[in-house]
């Protein structure tokens, strides 16, 4: 009888020790999700695709105004690398990052501001964005995208507003 009541204990010990749930640190995963992005948006106001995309999961989703769905990083390339020459500036602000209870998913919101060049003078674009992360192999990485302008057409830049 004591034998089997040591198993039964030892057993109820094993099985409260191995089905304990992981405790995710939401706030080391926020600030986590902060860098990578920050990292992000550094690699995209170099204007380097290669950069860039390395923040992306292999599966990512895109979706920009005026453009079909991407649902490939070789598409996303040809995106990016189109782009870069009318871009002068671009600056985003992240407003705040949420991490999922799991801490396999994350969700981002904030500004951006960008100055595109056009033959005709620069226009001024500021709108608002959403990335949506996920945790694969310990790394953040882009598992989402999309962001809309606030105004209807963006809008020519005042000359007095231009960056130097």
């Amino acid at each position: 009888m004591k034998k089997l009541l040591l198993c039964f204990l030892v057993s109820a010990s094993l099985f409260a020790c191995t089905n304990q749930e992981t405790k995710i640190d939401i706030a080391t995963e926020e600030a986590a999700v902060l860098a990578r992005s920050k990292a992000l948006a550094a690699a995209e106001a170099s204007k380097n695709t290669d950069s860039s995309l390395a923040f992306y999961a292999e599966d990512a989703i895109n979706q920009t105004p005026g453009n079909p769905q991407i649902q490939d990083l070789a598409t996303m390339r040809k995106a990016y690398d189109g782009t870069w020459a009318s871009i002068k500036s671009f600056q985003g602000t992240t407003s705040k990052i949420t991490v999922s209870q799991s801490g396999d998913l994350a969700w981002e919101y904030g500004n951006n501001r960008v100055v595109i060049g056009t033959p005709n003078g620069d226009l001024l674009d500021i709108g608002k964005y959403l990335v949506v992360w996920k945790k694969i192999k310990g790394e953040w990485y882009v598992a989402a995208a999309t962001y809309s302008s606030d105004a209807p057409a963006p809008s020519p830049l005042p000359a007095a507003a231009e960056p130097k």
